[in-house]
């Protein structure tokens, strides 16, 4: 996999919806080209240091994946997406950095490990989206969540207590998910952690197809605690806890994809039966 990474700085008089509505428009174009795998964005998170920093501090930061790099170079060399950045380029002032790379390897004690699942929706991106949303739904449709109670919420935001079945052991931790009705995506990360883990976050991503199909993804960042006396949760080896961790994803990432893409089309279904 080839990764496209881009730094962009955008003028003081391009407004926030302006570069929504940029990026809104350059997700479409690729994931509707067949050549790119996914794509993301998020703007910048200013630090103090950044208003004395010599170098370009960009505005956003945007990356997608291709496969191969041949596919990356046929994916930039089709005409219509010139046209898309001509057409933005005379209408917004922004300067844009890039690099072509592998995904990166983080080194230090511990590595974040990063994964992607994704499966096709016979449903409309509404549909999907109404079943993402519906929280406190999750413990009628994942067999592990036992249950799910929203203890704050707004329309951008809920925070969440999860009581999960995990490997025959009930685990309870209170997740953040930050709500972007606009480009169907939810971002996610546990606030008070399961015992094993160090960091867990993500994403929820529903892309139209078609009026009636959607691509679903499911991203996952995630490490271990680190061991204390040489053991994660006093009971495994940090090699035996990300294991563990990864094997967990792995089936839940497949297990849940398929319980929302199941309840999404059951709803289709209904509709259309009535």
């Amino acid at each position: 996999m080839i990764l496209h990474t881009l730094i962009y700085r955008f003028a003081d008089s391009v407004t926030e919806s302006e570069q929504r509505e940029f990026f809104d428009g350059l997700g479409e174009l690729l994931l509707d080209s067949g050549h790119i795998e996914g794509f993301g964005w998020e703007p910048h998170q200013w630090l103090p240091v950044d208003a004395r920093s010599r170098g370009m501090t960009g505005t956003a930061i945007a990356q997608y994946a291709a496969r191969d790099l041949e596919t990356l170079r046929t994916f930039s060399e089709l005409p219509h997406v010139a046209e898309f950045l001509a057409g933005w380029r005379s209408r917004i002032s922004y300067e844009a950095a890039y690099a072509n790379h592998r995904p990166l390897t983080l080194t230090g004690r511990h590595p974040m490990r990063h994964t992607e699942h994704t499966v096709t929706v016979d449903a409309p991106v509404d549909v999907v989206w109404d079943v993402l949303v519906d929280v406190e739904g999750y413990a009628r449709i994942f067999p592990p969540t036992r249950e799910a109670k929203i203890v704050e919420e707004s329309p951008e935001h809920q925070i969440v207590r999860l009581v999960v079945d995990v490997n025959g052991e009930l685990q309870s931790w209170v997740s953040r998910r930050d709500i972007d009705h606009k480009r169907h995506v939810i971002a996610y990360r546990q606030l008070e952690l399961a015992p094993l883990i160090g960091h867990m976050g993500g994403e929820w991503r529903a892309f139209p197809l078609t009026e009636t199909r959607t691509q679903l993804v499911i991203t996952h960042d995630f490490k271990p605690k680190e061991p204390v006396g040489g053991k994660v949760a006093g009971k495994f080896t940090y090699e035996e806890a990300d294991a563990l961790l990864c094997g967990g994803v792995e089936r839940n990432s497949v297990d849940d994809l398929g319980a929302v893409r199941d309840e999404a089309e059951r709803r289709v279904a209904g509709a259309a039966a009535a």
